[in-house]
This record gives C-alpha cells, sequence and structure tokens, in this order.
C-alpha cells in the first residue's frame, strides 16, 4: 500500500483504533494516531484546525457510539468539517440501532429500532453523520472482544480462575468478533473507497454464531493451555446471576452487502479469539 495514502484514526488507544494502527504500520501505511483525549472533538475549530494541517485522505474515527464514546454533538462536528474539507469520513458503529428479535438477520437497510438508550445514541450519530457527510461510510459491529481491557473474555478468564462451576446461560445469542478482524475490514474498506463510490452504512460480524455458554467453554479450553484452572464445569443456567455480568444478546447483522461491494467475507471467531488469548497470556 502505497505510504502516500495518509489517515487520521482517531481513539487509537482503544481496542479497534490499536490493531488498525498496527496494521497501518504494518502495511506501511502513513497515519496520525490520536487518542480519544488527545483533541476535543466537541470543538469544530479545534478538530477543523487540526485536520487540515495533516491533510489525511481518510478520517476513520474508532471511538464507538456507546456511553462516554462519540455523541451525536461530536459525529456533527467531524462530519461538518470532513465535509468543508473533503475528507471522506468512516465511523465505527454498533448493532444497538437494532433491538432484539434473535430470530432475525438484520440488514442494512432494515428500518432501526433501538430498543436502549445506548442504541438510541448510536442511531443519532450515524443520522448526524448521514445528514452532515455525503462521503461518509458506517461500519455496523456487533459484540467485540480484544487482547486488551476488561471484556466479556477477560470476565470469562477472571471466573474461570476463581471458582470451580460457572453457571452460564445458553440463550444468550452472539456472533463474537475481534477487534483485529475489525480493523482489517476498516483498512479495506478504506483502501478501496479511493477508486469508488462506496459511501453508506455495512454490517460485519464473525461467520459463526453461538451462545455464552459455548463460547466460555472455548475460552476456558484456549485458557488451559496456559494455566492451571481451579474450574470444574460449567452449567448451563440462565437463571443464575452470573449471567448479568455479561453482555445481553447481540443482534445478528447480515453481512452479505459488505461481501458484494468489498469482497470481505466474514472469519471465524475461533481463530481470532486463540490468537487474542496467547496475545494476552504473553504480556
Amino acid at each position: 500500500m502505497s505510504a502516500s495514502f495518509h489517515i487520521v484514526i482517531l481513539g487509537a488507544d482503544n481496542p479497534v483504533g490499536r490493531a488498525l494502527t498496527e496494521l497501518a504500520q504494518e502495511k506501511k501505511v502513513s497515519l496520525h494516531a490520536i487518542y480519544s483525549t488527545d483533541w476535543d472533538l466537541s470543538d469544530i475549530d479545534t478538530v477543523q484546525s487540526r485536520l487540515k494541517e495533516l491533510s489525511p485522505q481518510f478520517l476513520i474515527n474508532c471511538i464507538r457510539p456507546l456511553g462516554s464514546g462519540t455523541t451525536a454533538h461530536i459525529a456533527s462536528v467531524l462530519a461538518q468539517v470532513c465535509c468543508t474539507l473533503n475528507i471522506p469520513l468512516l465511523q465505527l458503529s454498533s448493532n444497538a440501532v437494532f433491538a432484539g428479535q434473535e430470530s432475525h438477520v438484520f440488514k442494512e437497510d432494515d428500518e432501526p429500532y433501538p430498543g436502549t438508550a445506548i442504541g438510541q445514541q448510536v442511531l443519532a450519530v450515524e443520522n448526524a453523520i448521514q445528514s452532515s457527510c455525503p462521503r461518509h461510510m458506517i461500519l455496523r459491529v456487533g459484540w467485540l472482544f480484544s487482547s486488551q481491557g476488561h471484556d466479556d473474555v477477560s470476565r470469562l478468564l477472571e471466573l474461570a480462575q476463581t471458582e470451580s462451576v460457572l453457571h452460564l446461560s445458553d440463550s444468550k445469542v452472539l456472533c463474537p468478533t475481534s477487534a483485529c478482524d475489525i480493523a482489517a475490514v476498516l483498512m479495506a474498506m478504506v483502501y478501496q473507497a479511493r477508486y469508488a463510490e462506496l459511501w453508506g452504512i455495512y454490517h460485519y460480524c464473525s461467520a459463526e454464531k453461538t451462545n455464552l455458554y459455548k463460547f466460555a467453554e472455548v475460552v476456558v479450553a484456549e485458557a488451559r493451555q496456559y494455566e492451571d484452572l481451579p474450574l470444574q464445569e460449567i452449567q448451563v443456567d440462565a437463571s443464575h446471576e452470573m449471567n448479568a455480568q455479561f453482555s445481553e444478546s447481540s443482534p445478528r447483522l447480515n453481512t452479505k452487502k459488505i461481501l458484494h461491494t468489498f469482497g470481505i467475507k466474514p472469519k471465524p471467531w475461533r481463530q481470532a479469539l486463540s490468537r487474542i488469548l496467547k496475545k494476552r497470556y504473553n504480556k
């Protein structure tokens, strides 16, 4: 990939942003990696001054619109500045714009219907970008795991290190997706968007759905390669209070559009989990 292709990554300190920064460096892409607190993203003059100075071919915002992440106001600032400076914007988003319906696999043109306050925040961010920046791509992802931070994988490891029995639900439906896989998708999207008008919303998740109970079995089996665990058994128990420590069922995403547009195929999560646990234990 040519070094003349220059990108700015916002949120380079979070799991996806860090993975994307490492990937871009491996591919010798010219970049500026900006941590979440480096810029005042709510101030339009600051953002415009910084981006005008850096003059990237793409701005990739890896700060997801969840909780204290990207807000509708920040999204509006980024979108307006990118439109003014003619910089395409790629925003990492979430499947939280959809509510439940575990039997349904959501497509990009399905009407969003957020069932939570976080889902409403995600939708507001997407709307702000769509209304102010014509040259945008939004990537919705779901249940994310990585080699850093305190996520559901680290919670499972902590329980396996302290409990003799885990009581976990087999009804919490998940499509676990690694931060590294998402980073590779983002890089492929921006690279191809240099040559064609590929703006719009896209979905990505892993190739295999599972549930919390089965996911825990794989995590524990992988972890036993690196340490002896006191855990003796994992039981199916959807009503146990232990389940409250983990994310709810994640709405499933249809990934045909990103396959047909970019040639990006969903990857199996088991291989990524094996790599990530190896990285966690080798720190």
